[in-house]
């Protein structure tokens, strides 16, 4: 079962409503957390699906819940899986027989997943037309299925991706020029599949579960082209400085992504296990008379921590929200877009108790792996200069100052943020 593995410390040396507070909105985090566990929605599904008529069971995939979901498809069908290759985050834990799994790093991509990207790729191809390819597909799959276009390095794809991240770029946008160096994302994998029929099992991480965005689509139609690329990197001002190779190689555009009309995906079965919205749905069953606010939660964290907490208004209500926000990185501190936006929520003076997480786990790049962030009064009493962190896009350090670090260590899945308010 996951815990917050910094409870102790973010209740300590509290008394009254503020204990009160914190300890039930840190208990319902948790249960959450263990309540979408993506094992058990897989098991679900393949409960009644019918193997009998393949000759061979591929299983391939990758992303933060893609380990939990493989544990899932080796107890339905055991020793009937042929073979299968997945790449999940270094640090993950699996109990995988059949299924060789790849470690690789994440937001930005290791020669570990190119070679799992590979191997994946090739799995695919040996696949026919009397065979099944169980494809797990969930959030962060895209950083961990980097296999570049010839000509083009992983350093240079990493210079890429680290420079949108920092652009504020959202992630259909990231996803649109990622796909365009990929040899397996942007519908690619599923060309590698066809003629085999496939079993298209999603995690989504992405508003409005595009498919094409999800982990950049490596097994969905892509109708973006290499102009929609350059138009991303002109538009957030890095095209002139992202690697020559890669200016290039767009400009050429000599081999477009596979699109809607390809053969390749007339075998593909596509079903989207949980999303956005599942958390929240999860926190309606826990607490009935809780308020969900939005389930499309998107924009910069800091506009969007004032805008959500101005909604939440009615004291002893507890406010959801779930989504995706982006942060706009003009400092040198440490943090990700939840804890950026409990620090905005903070400078707004809000005093009730208030956290948001991913639901990964990992919150941005922080010297210690951080799910996210809680606020109560303690944080505002306790001195630390708001203003200047949050400037420094620096909202790590401010809350390992205060305590109010939430870390949980992987979660097994990835379904965007987390933010619950009660005043």
């Amino acid at each position: 079962m996951l815990k917050i593995l910094t409870k102790d410390q973010l209740i300590a040396n509290l008394t009254g409503e503020e204990l009160k507070k914190r300890e039930q909105i840190l208990k319902i985090a948790e249960q959450v957390l263990n309540e979408i566990n993506p094992e058990k929605l897989v098991r679900e599904k393949l409960r009644d699906f019918d193997v009998a008529k393949f000759e061979n069971i591929y299983v391939v995939g990758s992303g933060k819940g893609t380990a939990a979901m493989a544990e899932a498809v080796e107890s339905v069908f055991g020793d009937r899986i042929t073979k299968g290759v997945i790449t999940i985050p270094e640090g993950t834990s699996h109990n995988l027989a059949q299924i060789k799994v790849i470690e690789a790093t994440h937001p930005l991509p290791n020669e570990a997943g190119v070679q799992g990207s590979r191997q994946i790729l090739e799995l695919a191809e040996k696949a026919g037309e009397r065979d099944l390819v169980i494809a797990l597909i969930s959030g962060g799959g895209s950083a961990l299925l980097p296999l570049p276009v010839n000509g083009v390095s992983l350093k240079e794809k990493i210079e890429v991706t680290s420079l949108l991240l920092k652009s504020g770029a959202t992630i259909q946008e990231m996803n649109r020029v990622r796909k365009h160096l990929s040899q397996i994302k942007g519908g690619w994998l599923a060309k590698a599949v066809y003629p085999a029929q496939c079993l298209h099992l999603v995690i989504s991480d992405v508003l409005g579960d595009d498919l094409g965005t999800i982990a950049s689509g490596p097994l969905a139609p892509d109708e973006s082209t290499f102009a929609d690329a350059i138009e991303v990197l002109q538009k957030y001002k890095i095209w002139n400085v992202v690697p020559e190779t890669i200016r290039a190689y767009f400009e050429a555009a000599e081999k477009e992504t596979p699109n809607p009309g390809d053969e390749a995906f007339e075998r593909i079965e596509t079903a989207i296990l949980a999303n956005h919205e599942t958390p929240a749905k999860v926190v309606s069953k826990l607490v009935p008379g809780c308020e969900i606010l939005t389930t499309n939660l998107n924009g910069e964290a800091r506009e969007q921590a004032a805008a959500v907490l101005a909604r939440a208004s009615e004291p002893g209500v507890l406010y959801v929200a779930t989504g995706e926000t982006t942060v706009t990185i003009r400092g040198d501190g440490k943090g990700g877009r939840n804890q950026e936006f409990m620090l905005a929520l903070a400078r707004e003076g809000f005093n009730g108790v208030a956290l948001s997480i991913g639901t990964d786990g990992v919150d941005g790049i922080c010297p210690e792996p951080t799910a996210g962030a809680i606020i109560s009064a303690r944080t505002l009493a306790s001195g630390v200069a708001i203003d200047e962190y949050l400037d420094n896009n620096d909202s790590y350090h401010f809350f390992k100052k205060t305590g109010d670090l939430i870390q949980t260590g992987p979660s097994g899945t990835n379904l965007g943020d987390l933010v619950m308010i009660l005043r």
